[in-house]
């Protein structure tokens, strides 16, 4: 008996944790939320507004969820690199940033049901057949350098891990990594599906190949242990999935929903 209590008392500063975020969010009022920024400045990533938007407006189903009302959300505006540091410190609830679904990811947070899914392709010239890893053999594909995202390291382990031997060419820009494609340097410009999608809307003589090379999900990241917050978070997803509104939201932002059926 006295093991059992002792167990309970040891266990209940983690349960009223995980239960208490709720408590704590609707005593404040309101969400904090660790974004990317508000959507409204230039951005180099041809996408970015519309990934921005799209974001935020996923905040403020899930403030109404919690709150009731969609405009109790206070965002944090940090780098990439603080972002998960500063929710485990508890200094933010969320951060809804495009987070991938990978191991290294769930190591520093819990991750939410996937609520967007993109990931590694390829922009070629228009009229030109969809090309496969395997076309790529021998040949050269243009990225812009990225100071974090790094797709050409990402397409490069990806031929690696099937035997396939490629060039990675780095340029500062979209446009010149296009141009170095149209010049014949390389073969195809790689990068996320949705930034080669917004860049080929813009600039006429290239197509995007349909299929992926690799899936990236992204989630909505809470602190490790928050339960009652993760399990929010979900249901709410859940139900925009579940009533299309999701595919509404996406489709507004322009962006492809690619999400799987289940």
């Amino acid at each position: 008996m006295r093991c059992a209590v002792a167990i309970l008392l040891l266990l209940a500063p983690a349960l009223a944790g995980a239960e208490g975020k709720l408590a704590e969010i609707r005593a404040r009022g309101k969400l904090i939320i660790s974004v990317k920024n508000d959507a409204k400045k230039p951005h180099k990533d041809p996408a970015h507004f519309q990934k921005r938007g799209f974001e935020l407006e996923l905040t403020h189903a899930i403030a109404r969820h919690i709150l009731a009302d969609e405009s109790r959300v206070e965002y944090r505006i940090l780098s990439r690199p603080v972002r998960l540091p500063m929710l485990a410190t508890g200094a933010v609830d969320l951060v809804v940033s495009m987070i991938p679904v990978t191991g290294e990811n769930r190591g520093q947070c819990d991750l939410s049901h996937p609520y967007f899914s993109s990931g590694l392709s390829l922009l070629v010239a228009a009229g030109k057949a969809p090309v496969t890893l395997k076309d790529l053999a021998g040949k050269t594909i243009a990225f812009r350098k990225q100071a974090f995202n790094n797709y050409g390291a990402e397409l490069a382990r990806v031929a690696d891990e099937r035997g396939v031997k490629l060039t990675i060419r780095y340029y500062p820009t979209f446009d010149e990594a296009a141009a170095a494609l149209a010049k014949g340097e390389a073969v195809a410009m790689g990068g996320n599906f949705v930034d080669l999608d917004a860049y080929r809307r813009d600039h006429a003589g290239f197509t995007v190949n349909a299929d992926l090379l690799e899936e990236r999900l992204v989630a909505v990241a809470v602190r490790k242990g928050e339960t009652e917050l993760l399990r929010a978070v979900n249901d709410t997803i859940d139900e925009l999935k579940r009533t299309g509104e999701l595919k509404r939201m996406t489709e507004k932002w322009h962006l492809p929903y690619l999400l799987p059926a289940t």
